[in-house]
Protein backbone atom coordinates (compact mmCIF):
# COMPACT_ATOMS: atom_id res chain seq x y z
CA UNK A 1 0.00 0.00 0.00
CA UNK A 2 2.75 2.12 1.24
CA UNK A 3 5.15 1.42 -2.23
CA UNK A 4 2.03 1.99 -4.49
CA UNK A 5 1.45 5.81 -2.66
CA UNK A 6 -2.21 4.71 -1.59
CA UNK A 7 -2.04 5.72 1.59
CA UNK A 8 -4.05 8.93 1.51
CA UNK A 9 -5.99 7.68 -1.10
CA UNK A 10 -9.44 6.89 -0.57
CA UNK A 11 -10.65 2.95 -0.31
CA UNK A 12 -14.30 2.88 0.89
CA UNK A 13 -17.05 5.67 0.57
CA UNK A 14 -19.16 4.63 3.57
CA UNK A 15 -21.28 6.25 6.77
CA UNK A 16 -21.04 9.46 5.02
CA UNK A 17 -17.51 9.95 4.86
CA UNK A 18 -14.69 8.68 2.73
CA UNK A 19 -12.22 5.80 4.61
CA UNK A 20 -8.17 5.88 3.26
CA UNK A 21 -6.50 3.20 3.19
CA UNK A 22 -4.17 4.40 5.78
CA UNK A 23 -7.36 4.40 8.49
CA UNK A 24 -8.48 0.88 6.66
CA UNK A 25 -5.33 -0.82 8.21
CA UNK A 26 -4.76 0.49 11.03
CA UNK A 27 -8.45 -0.13 12.06
CA UNK A 28 -7.77 -3.69 11.16
CA UNK A 29 -4.24 -3.74 13.33
CA UNK A 30 -6.55 -2.86 15.99
CA UNK A 31 -9.22 -5.23 15.92
CA UNK A 32 -6.24 -8.22 15.29
CA UNK A 33 -4.79 -6.92 18.81
CA UNK A 34 -8.28 -7.02 19.87
CA UNK A 35 -8.96 -10.63 18.86
CA UNK A 36 -5.46 -11.45 20.72
CA UNK A 37 -7.11 -9.51 24.09
CA UNK A 38 -10.30 -12.06 23.70
CA UNK A 39 -8.12 -15.09 24.15
CA UNK A 40 -8.12 -16.21 20.19
CA UNK A 41 -5.57 -18.60 19.06
CA UNK A 42 -4.14 -18.82 15.31
CA UNK A 43 -6.48 -20.72 13.66
CA UNK A 44 -9.49 -20.12 15.52
CA UNK A 45 -12.82 -19.41 13.58
CA UNK A 46 -14.50 -15.92 14.02
CA UNK A 47 -18.13 -14.96 12.75
CA UNK A 48 -18.56 -11.68 11.78
CA UNK A 49 -22.35 -11.17 12.49
CA UNK A 50 -21.94 -7.71 10.68
CA UNK A 51 -23.65 -5.35 7.61
CA UNK A 52 -21.19 -4.44 4.85
CA UNK A 53 -19.63 -1.73 6.75
CA UNK A 54 -15.79 -0.45 7.44
CA UNK A 55 -15.88 -2.30 10.50
CA UNK A 56 -16.33 -5.38 8.79
CA UNK A 57 -13.23 -4.48 6.52
CA UNK A 58 -11.34 -4.53 9.98
CA UNK A 59 -12.39 -7.33 11.13
CA UNK A 60 -12.18 -9.42 8.15
CA UNK A 61 -8.34 -7.84 7.60
CA UNK A 62 -8.08 -8.17 11.27
CA UNK A 63 -8.86 -11.61 11.50
CA UNK A 64 -6.19 -12.70 8.61
CA UNK A 65 -3.38 -10.49 10.10
CA UNK A 66 -4.23 -12.60 13.75
CA UNK A 67 -3.93 -15.84 11.72
CA UNK A 68 -7.54 -16.42 12.00
CA UNK A 69 -10.13 -17.82 9.96
CA UNK A 70 -13.17 -14.56 8.91
CA UNK A 71 -16.55 -16.42 8.61
CA UNK A 72 -18.94 -13.26 7.49
CA UNK A 73 -22.79 -14.40 7.46
CA UNK A 74 -26.01 -12.81 6.39
CA UNK A 75 -27.27 -10.16 8.80
CA UNK A 76 -30.48 -9.62 7.43
CA UNK A 77 -31.23 -13.69 8.12
CA UNK A 78 -34.25 -14.48 10.67
CA UNK A 79 -33.09 -15.43 14.27
CA UNK A 80 -33.16 -19.10 13.60
CA UNK A 81 -31.06 -19.01 10.40
CA UNK A 82 -28.43 -16.85 12.39
CA UNK A 83 -28.09 -18.89 15.11
CA UNK A 84 -27.82 -21.84 12.77
CA UNK A 85 -24.70 -20.34 11.22
CA UNK A 86 -23.34 -19.66 14.38
CA UNK A 87 -23.96 -23.42 16.22
CA UNK A 88 -22.86 -25.02 12.33
CA UNK A 89 -19.44 -22.31 12.23
CA UNK A 90 -18.39 -23.62 15.94
CA UNK A 91 -16.55 -19.85 16.22
CA UNK A 92 -14.46 -18.80 19.19
CA UNK A 93 -15.99 -15.53 18.91
CA UNK A 94 -18.58 -13.65 17.01
CA UNK A 95 -18.32 -10.18 16.30
CA UNK A 96 -21.90 -8.52 16.59
CA UNK A 97 -23.78 -4.92 16.25
CA UNK A 98 -25.97 -3.64 18.09
CA UNK A 99 -28.81 -4.83 16.53
CA UNK A 100 -27.17 -8.68 15.83
CA UNK A 101 -26.38 -8.32 19.77
CA UNK A 102 -29.88 -8.83 20.89
CA UNK A 103 -30.15 -11.76 19.14
CA UNK A 104 -26.51 -13.24 19.87
CA UNK A 105 -25.87 -12.26 22.88
CA UNK A 106 -23.18 -14.21 25.58
CA UNK A 107 -25.97 -16.87 26.83
CA UNK A 108 -26.01 -17.69 22.63
CA UNK A 109 -23.41 -20.54 21.38
CA UNK A 110 -20.94 -18.52 21.33
CA UNK A 111 -18.97 -15.60 23.18
CA UNK A 112 -19.73 -12.45 21.30
CA UNK A 113 -18.24 -8.65 21.39
CA UNK A 114 -18.90 -5.62 19.71
CA UNK A 115 -16.29 -3.84 17.15
CA UNK A 116 -15.94 -1.20 19.55
CA UNK A 117 -14.25 -3.17 22.25
CA UNK A 118 -11.93 -4.81 19.35
CA UNK A 119 -11.11 -1.56 17.57
CA UNK A 120 -9.86 0.07 20.69
CA UNK A 121 -6.72 -1.83 21.26
CA UNK A 122 -3.51 -0.46 20.16
CA UNK A 123 -2.39 -1.64 16.72
CA UNK A 124 -1.07 -5.27 16.32
CA UNK A 125 2.32 -4.59 14.16
CA UNK A 126 2.96 -8.64 13.56
CA UNK A 127 1.59 -10.12 10.89
CA UNK A 128 0.17 -14.32 10.74
CA UNK A 129 1.89 -16.42 8.05
CA UNK A 130 -0.65 -16.71 5.33
CA UNK A 131 0.04 -19.01 2.38
CA UNK A 132 -1.98 -22.57 2.99
CA UNK A 133 -3.34 -21.30 5.91
CA UNK A 134 -7.29 -21.29 6.27
CA UNK A 135 -8.10 -17.46 5.78
CA UNK A 136 -12.16 -17.73 5.24
CA UNK A 137 -15.17 -19.35 5.54
CA UNK A 138 -18.28 -18.65 3.71
CA UNK A 139 -21.83 -20.55 3.82
CA UNK A 140 -23.03 -21.88 0.28
CA UNK A 141 -26.21 -19.94 -0.87
CA UNK A 142 -28.93 -22.85 0.34
CA UNK A 143 -30.43 -23.03 -2.73
CA UNK A 144 -30.58 -26.99 -2.41
CA UNK A 145 -30.49 -27.83 1.00
CA UNK A 146 -28.84 -26.87 4.51
CA UNK A 147 -26.25 -24.19 3.64
CA UNK A 148 -22.27 -25.64 4.35
CA UNK A 149 -19.23 -24.07 5.03
CA UNK A 150 -16.28 -23.65 2.23
CA UNK A 151 -13.11 -22.51 3.49
CA UNK A 152 -10.66 -21.02 1.11
CA UNK A 153 -6.88 -20.54 1.72
CA UNK A 154 -5.04 -17.30 2.03
CA UNK A 155 -3.26 -18.13 -1.14
CA UNK A 156 -6.77 -18.65 -3.09
CA UNK A 157 -8.15 -15.40 -2.34
CA UNK A 158 -7.76 -12.60 -4.53
CA UNK A 159 -9.62 -10.32 -6.86
CA UNK A 160 -10.95 -11.68 -10.45
CA UNK A 161 -8.55 -11.79 -13.81
CA UNK A 162 -10.23 -11.61 -16.76
CA UNK A 163 -9.24 -10.32 -20.29
CA UNK A 164 -10.91 -6.17 -20.31
CA UNK A 165 -11.91 -5.96 -16.87
CA UNK A 166 -12.41 -2.41 -15.85
CA UNK A 167 -10.30 -1.57 -12.07
CA UNK A 168 -7.78 0.85 -10.74
CA UNK A 169 -7.53 4.00 -8.91
CA UNK A 170 -9.93 5.75 -11.27
CA UNK A 171 -12.71 3.21 -10.94
CA UNK A 172 -15.64 3.51 -8.05
CA UNK A 173 -17.30 0.41 -7.65
CA UNK A 174 -20.48 -0.66 -5.82
CA UNK A 175 -21.46 -4.19 -5.16
CA UNK A 176 -25.39 -4.92 -4.49
CA UNK A 177 -24.00 -8.62 -3.42
CA UNK A 178 -23.22 -8.68 0.08
CA UNK A 179 -19.68 -9.22 1.83
CA UNK A 180 -20.58 -12.30 2.78
CA UNK A 181 -20.90 -14.42 -0.53
CA UNK A 182 -17.37 -14.56 -2.82
CA UNK A 183 -18.51 -12.29 -5.25
CA UNK A 184 -19.32 -9.78 -3.15
CA UNK A 185 -16.29 -9.57 -1.01
CA UNK A 186 -14.29 -9.84 -4.13
CA UNK A 187 -15.85 -7.26 -5.27
CA UNK A 188 -15.92 -4.61 -2.24
CA UNK A 189 -13.11 -5.95 -0.76
CA UNK A 190 -10.07 -7.48 -2.63
CA UNK A 191 -10.47 -5.25 -5.65
CA UNK A 192 -9.87 -2.78 -3.66
CA UNK A 193 -7.15 -3.99 -2.15
CA UNK A 194 -5.72 -4.92 -5.36
CA UNK A 195 -6.15 -2.14 -7.39
CA UNK A 196 -6.70 0.58 -5.62
CA UNK A 197 -10.41 1.85 -6.53
CA UNK A 198 -12.90 3.04 -3.93
CA UNK A 199 -15.42 0.48 -3.68
CA UNK A 200 -18.69 2.45 -2.16
CA UNK A 201 -20.26 0.10 0.93
CA UNK A 202 -23.77 0.42 2.24
CA UNK A 203 -24.87 -0.67 5.86
CA UNK A 204 -28.38 -1.27 5.09
CA UNK A 205 -29.23 -3.65 1.99
CA UNK A 206 -29.38 -1.64 -0.83
CA UNK A 207 -32.37 -0.83 -2.71
CA UNK A 208 -33.26 -0.07 -6.33
CA UNK A 209 -33.93 3.56 -4.66
CA UNK A 210 -31.30 3.64 -2.83
CA UNK A 211 -28.64 2.57 -5.09
CA UNK A 212 -29.67 4.99 -7.92
CA UNK A 213 -28.60 7.50 -5.17
CA UNK A 214 -25.71 5.86 -3.61
CA UNK A 215 -24.65 6.09 -7.76
CA UNK A 216 -25.63 9.23 -8.76
CA UNK A 217 -23.77 10.46 -5.08
CA UNK A 218 -20.34 9.03 -5.76
CA UNK A 219 -20.36 8.40 -9.69
CA UNK A 220 -19.97 4.54 -9.66
CA UNK A 221 -18.43 3.60 -12.34
CA UNK A 222 -18.16 0.00 -11.74
CA UNK A 223 -20.96 -2.09 -10.62
CA UNK A 224 -21.77 -5.65 -9.27
CA UNK A 225 -25.14 -6.91 -9.01
CA UNK A 226 -27.68 -9.71 -9.66
CA UNK A 227 -29.93 -9.92 -12.61
CA UNK A 228 -33.25 -9.47 -10.31
CA UNK A 229 -31.69 -6.64 -8.32
CA UNK A 230 -31.26 -4.80 -11.93
CA UNK A 231 -34.49 -5.29 -13.25
CA UNK A 232 -36.03 -3.64 -10.57
CA UNK A 233 -33.44 -0.94 -11.32
CA UNK A 234 -34.77 -0.40 -14.48
CA UNK A 235 -38.01 0.33 -12.54
CA UNK A 236 -36.29 3.17 -10.98
CA UNK A 237 -36.84 7.34 -11.85
CA UNK A 238 -32.80 8.41 -12.13
CA UNK A 239 -31.69 4.52 -13.72
CA UNK A 240 -30.95 6.24 -16.98
CA UNK A 241 -28.48 8.77 -15.62
CA UNK A 242 -26.67 6.16 -13.09
CA UNK A 243 -25.98 3.58 -15.78
CA UNK A 244 -24.86 5.70 -18.38
CA UNK A 245 -21.69 6.79 -16.07
CA UNK A 246 -21.07 2.63 -15.52
CA UNK A 247 -18.27 1.99 -17.29
CA UNK A 248 -18.92 -1.97 -16.60
CA UNK A 249 -21.80 -3.92 -14.79
CA UNK A 250 -21.74 -7.32 -13.97
CA UNK A 251 -24.55 -9.12 -13.48
CA UNK A 252 -24.16 -12.45 -11.66
CA UNK A 253 -25.70 -14.88 -9.04
CA UNK A 254 -28.67 -16.01 -11.22
CA UNK A 255 -29.98 -16.47 -15.09
CA UNK A 256 -29.92 -13.31 -17.03
CA UNK A 257 -33.59 -13.87 -18.20
CA UNK A 258 -34.28 -13.29 -21.78
CA UNK A 259 -36.57 -10.40 -20.89
CA UNK A 260 -33.82 -8.53 -18.81
CA UNK A 261 -31.44 -9.28 -21.41
CA UNK A 262 -33.45 -7.24 -24.39
CA UNK A 263 -34.52 -4.51 -21.86
CA UNK A 264 -30.15 -4.18 -20.32
CA UNK A 265 -28.38 -4.50 -23.94
CA UNK A 266 -30.04 -1.88 -25.42
CA UNK A 267 -28.76 0.67 -22.32
CA UNK A 268 -25.39 -0.96 -21.74
CA UNK A 269 -24.07 -2.24 -24.82
CA UNK A 270 -20.83 -4.21 -24.26
CA UNK A 271 -20.43 -2.76 -21.00
CA UNK A 272 -22.91 -5.15 -19.50
CA UNK A 273 -20.89 -8.41 -18.76
CA UNK A 274 -22.71 -11.64 -17.51
CA UNK A 275 -20.63 -14.12 -15.18
CA UNK A 276 -20.59 -17.12 -14.44
CA UNK A 277 -19.30 -19.35 -11.24
CA UNK A 278 -19.51 -20.99 -8.08
CA UNK A 279 -18.58 -20.51 -4.60
CA UNK A 280 -16.85 -24.05 -4.41
CA UNK A 281 -14.87 -23.88 -7.59
CA UNK A 282 -14.61 -20.09 -8.49
CA UNK A 283 -15.25 -18.21 -11.77
CA UNK A 284 -16.09 -20.41 -14.61
CA UNK A 285 -17.13 -18.15 -17.67
CA UNK A 286 -17.56 -14.18 -18.37
CA UNK A 287 -18.93 -12.66 -21.58
CA UNK A 288 -20.92 -9.63 -22.96
CA UNK A 289 -24.73 -10.58 -23.56
CA UNK A 290 -24.94 -8.07 -26.33
CA UNK A 291 -22.57 -10.30 -28.59
CA UNK A 292 -24.74 -13.28 -28.59
CA UNK A 293 -28.21 -13.95 -30.21
CA UNK A 294 -29.33 -16.28 -27.40
CA UNK A 295 -30.04 -16.16 -23.61
CA UNK A 296 -28.30 -18.99 -22.51
CA UNK A 297 -24.93 -17.89 -23.67
CA UNK A 298 -22.12 -16.79 -21.32
CA UNK A 299 -19.19 -16.24 -22.71
CA UNK A 300 -15.61 -18.31 -22.82
CA UNK A 301 -14.13 -19.67 -19.89
CA UNK A 302 -11.92 -17.91 -18.47
CA UNK A 303 -7.86 -18.29 -18.98
CA UNK A 304 -6.34 -21.57 -17.91
CA UNK A 305 -10.00 -23.16 -16.53
CA UNK A 306 -10.83 -25.70 -19.53
CA UNK A 307 -14.30 -26.63 -19.54
CA UNK A 308 -16.42 -30.12 -20.45
CA UNK A 309 -19.94 -31.27 -21.01
CA UNK A 310 -20.36 -34.59 -19.98
CA UNK A 311 -23.60 -37.42 -19.35
CA UNK A 312 -24.83 -39.27 -16.93
CA UNK A 313 -22.18 -41.64 -17.26
CA UNK A 314 -19.62 -38.62 -17.25
CA UNK A 315 -18.76 -39.22 -21.11
CA UNK A 316 -17.56 -36.22 -22.90
CA UNK A 317 -20.53 -34.70 -24.95
CA UNK A 318 -19.78 -33.10 -28.59
CA UNK A 319 -19.79 -29.88 -29.46
CA UNK A 320 -24.02 -28.38 -28.17
CA UNK A 321 -24.78 -31.55 -26.50
CA UNK A 322 -26.44 -30.63 -23.16
CA UNK A 323 -25.28 -32.17 -19.69
CA UNK A 324 -23.22 -31.57 -16.81
CA UNK A 325 -20.78 -29.00 -16.93
CA UNK A 326 -17.02 -29.74 -15.42
CA UNK A 327 -14.34 -27.26 -15.05
CA UNK A 328 -11.17 -27.62 -14.45
CA UNK A 329 -9.67 -26.20 -11.80
CA UNK A 330 -6.16 -25.43 -9.34
CA UNK A 331 -8.61 -25.54 -6.45
CA UNK A 332 -11.84 -26.29 -5.32
CA UNK A 333 -13.06 -26.35 -1.36
CA UNK A 334 -15.81 -28.48 -0.49
CA UNK A 335 -18.70 -27.80 2.11
CA UNK A 336 -18.68 -29.03 5.44
CA UNK A 337 -21.20 -29.59 7.97
CA UNK A 338 -19.44 -27.96 10.91
CA UNK A 339 -16.28 -25.85 10.77
CA UNK A 340 -14.66 -28.13 13.20
CA UNK A 341 -13.72 -30.23 10.34
CA UNK A 342 -12.16 -27.59 8.50
CA UNK A 343 -11.31 -27.33 4.95
CA UNK A 344 -12.17 -29.87 2.66
CA UNK A 345 -9.55 -28.82 -0.50
CA UNK A 346 -8.82 -30.51 -3.57
CA UNK A 347 -6.01 -29.47 -6.23
CA UNK A 348 -6.10 -29.48 -9.84
CA UNK A 349 -9.23 -31.49 -10.46
CA UNK A 350 -12.26 -31.39 -13.12
CA UNK A 351 -14.97 -29.84 -10.96
CA UNK A 352 -18.44 -30.81 -11.22
CA UNK A 353 -20.74 -27.70 -11.43
CA UNK A 354 -23.90 -29.69 -10.82
CA UNK A 355 -25.50 -27.25 -13.47
CA UNK A 356 -26.77 -28.07 -16.73
CA UNK A 357 -25.12 -27.04 -19.82
CA UNK A 358 -23.61 -26.89 -23.46
CA UNK A 359 -20.85 -25.83 -25.15
CA UNK A 360 -20.80 -24.36 -28.81
CA UNK A 361 -18.33 -24.18 -31.50
CA UNK A 362 -17.45 -20.80 -30.61
CA UNK A 363 -16.09 -22.66 -26.86
CA UNK A 364 -19.25 -20.30 -25.50
CA UNK A 365 -20.83 -21.92 -22.77
CA UNK A 366 -24.36 -22.22 -21.97
CA UNK A 367 -26.01 -22.47 -18.78
CA UNK A 368 -29.47 -23.71 -18.99
CA UNK A 369 -30.00 -24.14 -15.28
CA UNK A 370 -29.38 -26.74 -12.35
CA UNK A 371 -29.11 -30.37 -12.62
CA UNK A 372 -31.16 -31.02 -9.34
CA UNK A 373 -33.84 -28.14 -10.16
CA UNK A 374 -35.18 -30.99 -12.82
CA UNK A 375 -38.83 -32.06 -12.67
CA UNK A 376 -40.37 -34.73 -13.40
CA UNK A 377 -43.84 -34.38 -15.30
CA UNK A 378 -45.06 -37.62 -16.93
CA UNK A 379 -42.06 -39.94 -16.80
CA UNK A 380 -40.42 -36.42 -18.64
CA UNK A 381 -37.48 -34.49 -17.79
CA UNK A 382 -38.40 -30.41 -17.56
CA UNK A 383 -35.71 -28.08 -17.57
CA UNK A 384 -37.61 -25.20 -15.33
CA UNK A 385 -35.36 -22.01 -17.13
CA UNK A 386 -37.06 -22.96 -20.37
CA UNK A 387 -40.57 -22.56 -19.23
CA UNK A 388 -39.43 -19.34 -17.37
CA UNK A 389 -37.91 -18.09 -19.90
CA UNK A 390 -41.12 -17.95 -22.17
CA UNK A 391 -42.78 -16.79 -19.47
CA UNK A 392 -41.23 -14.03 -19.22
CA UNK A 393 -40.71 -13.03 -22.72
CA UNK A 394 -44.65 -11.87 -21.82
CA UNK A 395 -44.30 -8.08 -21.61
CA UNK A 396 -47.04 -8.15 -18.16
CA UNK A 397 -44.74 -10.57 -16.54
CA UNK A 398 -41.42 -9.51 -14.46
CA UNK A 399 -39.88 -12.84 -13.11
CA UNK A 400 -41.53 -16.06 -13.13
CA UNK A 401 -40.47 -19.99 -11.28
CA UNK A 402 -41.94 -23.20 -11.94
CA UNK A 403 -41.99 -26.28 -9.67
CA UNK A 404 -43.55 -29.39 -9.70
CA UNK A 405 -46.89 -29.83 -7.42
CA UNK A 406 -49.11 -32.91 -6.23
CA UNK A 407 -52.43 -32.42 -7.20
CA UNK A 408 -55.26 -33.82 -5.24
CA UNK A 409 -55.69 -36.62 -7.48
CA UNK A 410 -52.21 -37.95 -7.08
CA UNK A 411 -50.98 -36.70 -10.52
CA UNK A 412 -47.85 -34.47 -10.93
CA UNK A 413 -48.15 -31.07 -12.47
CA UNK A 414 -46.11 -27.91 -12.92
CA UNK A 415 -47.39 -24.42 -11.38
CA UNK A 416 -45.83 -21.26 -12.43
CA UNK A 417 -45.18 -18.81 -9.87
CA UNK A 418 -45.59 -15.06 -11.25
CA UNK A 419 -44.54 -11.15 -10.47
CA UNK A 420 -46.20 -9.35 -13.19
CA UNK A 421 -45.41 -5.96 -14.66
CA UNK A 422 -47.50 -3.35 -14.68
CA UNK A 423 -49.61 -2.89 -17.99
CA UNK A 424 -48.96 -0.32 -20.57
CA UNK A 425 -49.55 3.05 -19.45
CA UNK A 426 -50.78 2.51 -16.07
CA UNK A 427 -49.34 4.40 -12.93
CA UNK A 428 -46.09 1.88 -11.83
CA UNK A 429 -46.54 2.87 -8.33
CA UNK A 430 -47.20 -0.30 -5.75
CA UNK A 431 -47.32 -3.89 -6.01
CA UNK A 432 -49.04 -5.09 -9.26
CA UNK A 433 -51.59 -8.67 -8.92
CA UNK A 434 -52.42 -10.53 -12.68
CA UNK A 435 -55.66 -11.50 -12.99
CA UNK A 436 -57.55 -14.54 -14.33
CA UNK A 437 -57.11 -13.25 -17.87
CA UNK A 438 -53.33 -13.04 -17.95
CA UNK A 439 -52.83 -16.27 -16.50
CA UNK A 440 -55.17 -17.95 -19.08
CA UNK A 441 -52.91 -16.01 -22.00
CA UNK A 442 -49.96 -17.30 -19.40
CA UNK A 443 -50.77 -20.86 -20.10
CA UNK A 444 -51.96 -20.34 -23.77
CA UNK A 445 -48.60 -19.05 -24.81
CA UNK A 446 -47.00 -22.29 -23.13
CA UNK A 447 -49.73 -24.41 -24.44
CA UNK A 448 -48.58 -22.93 -28.31
CA UNK A 449 -44.98 -23.30 -28.00
CA UNK A 450 -44.45 -26.19 -25.47
CA UNK A 451 -44.78 -29.91 -25.36
CA UNK A 452 -48.21 -30.67 -23.20
CA UNK A 453 -45.73 -31.98 -20.15
CA UNK A 454 -44.14 -28.58 -19.81
CA UNK A 455 -47.14 -26.63 -19.20
CA UNK A 456 -48.49 -25.11 -15.79
CA UNK A 457 -51.70 -26.35 -14.95
CA UNK A 458 -52.19 -23.17 -13.02
CA UNK A 459 -50.65 -19.67 -11.87
CA UNK A 460 -49.73 -18.07 -8.63
CA UNK A 461 -49.46 -14.38 -8.26
CA UNK A 462 -46.65 -13.26 -6.04
CA UNK A 463 -45.11 -9.98 -4.98
CA UNK A 464 -41.83 -11.55 -5.21
CA UNK A 465 -40.15 -14.52 -5.39
CA UNK A 466 -38.75 -16.02 -2.36
CA UNK A 467 -34.95 -15.41 -3.48
CA UNK A 468 -31.82 -15.77 -0.93
CA UNK A 469 -29.30 -12.87 0.29
CA UNK A 470 -27.48 -13.62 -3.49
CA UNK A 471 -30.94 -13.21 -5.56
CA UNK A 472 -30.91 -16.72 -6.43
CA UNK A 473 -34.55 -18.54 -6.60
CA UNK A 474 -35.56 -20.87 -3.85
CA UNK A 475 -37.37 -23.55 -5.74
CA UNK A 476 -37.20 -25.78 -2.65
CA UNK A 477 -39.24 -23.10 -1.00
CA UNK A 478 -41.44 -23.13 -3.77
CA UNK A 479 -41.78 -26.71 -3.52
CA UNK A 480 -42.09 -27.51 0.02
CA UNK A 481 -44.85 -24.42 0.17
CA UNK A 482 -46.61 -23.88 -3.28
CA UNK A 483 -50.27 -25.03 -1.68
CA UNK A 484 -49.36 -22.01 1.05
CA UNK A 485 -48.70 -19.62 -1.88
CA UNK A 486 -52.01 -20.46 -3.32
CA UNK A 487 -55.11 -19.34 -0.95
CA UNK A 488 -53.94 -15.98 -0.82
CA UNK A 489 -53.16 -15.35 -4.47
CA UNK A 490 -55.65 -15.38 -7.13
CA UNK A 491 -54.42 -18.83 -10.29
CA UNK A 492 -56.01 -19.56 -13.37
CA UNK A 493 -56.31 -23.49 -13.81
CA UNK A 494 -55.73 -24.84 -17.24
CA UNK A 495 -55.69 -28.19 -18.28
CA UNK A 496 -52.67 -30.42 -18.44
CA UNK A 497 -54.07 -32.93 -20.81
CA UNK A 498 -51.48 -34.23 -23.88
CA UNK A 499 -52.44 -32.57 -27.47
CA UNK A 500 -52.12 -35.05 -30.14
Amino acid sequence: MREKGWSERTAFHADGRAWTFAEVFDGAARVAAGYRSHGLRTGDRVLLALPDSVEMVWCLLGAWQAGLVAVPVNVQMSREDLTRDVVTAEPALVVVDPETAGWLGDSGPAPTSEVGPLVAAEPEEVFATGGDAAALAVFTSGTTGAPKLCFFRHRDLGAPRAPGLVSGPDTVGLSVSRMYFVGGLSASVFTTLETGQAAVLSRPRATPAAAVELMRRHNVTVLFAQPSFLARLLLEPGHAEVLGNVRQAFCAGEVLTARLREQLVPIMGPRLLNTYGTTEAGGIAVGPPAAYDVPSAVGPPLPGRPVRVVDADGQELPTGGRGELHIRVPVATRGVARGSLGPDILTDVWWPTGDLASIDENGVVHAHGRLDDVEVIGGQNVVPSEVERLLESHPRVLEAAVSSVRRPAGDTSLRAYVVAAAAPGSPGEGPVRGDDALAAELVELARSTLSWYKVPQDVVWLDALPRNGNGKVLRRVLRAQGDEFVQPHRHCPASNVPRT
